[in-house]
């Protein structure tokens, strides 16, 4: 079964998280980082997920790095 294609459209605030996640930060870390509480960066995360058909922190970090998403 093939995946649809992602939905590379990310707020500035959504590429903020992934780089974050795949730097290997917490959420709490993202939170304090961002100014964030921790339920908002779970919650960004889950839409974040939904748009780069992943399903967990290592996916999205893997997604990230394949497609340009991080700064290395």
């Amino acid at each position: 079964m093939t995946r649809p294609a992602p939905d590379l459209r990310l707020t500035p605030r959504e590429r903020d998280l992934v780089q974050a996640v795949a730097a290997g930060r917490t959420n709490r870390e993202i939170a304090n980082e961002l100014h964030l509480g921790e339920q908002a960066v779970k919650n960004v995360l889950s839409v974040v997920y939904q748009k780069c058909h992943v399903r967990n922190r290592l996916e999205l970090a893997l997604f990230a790095i394949r497609n340009g998403l991080i700064d290395q």
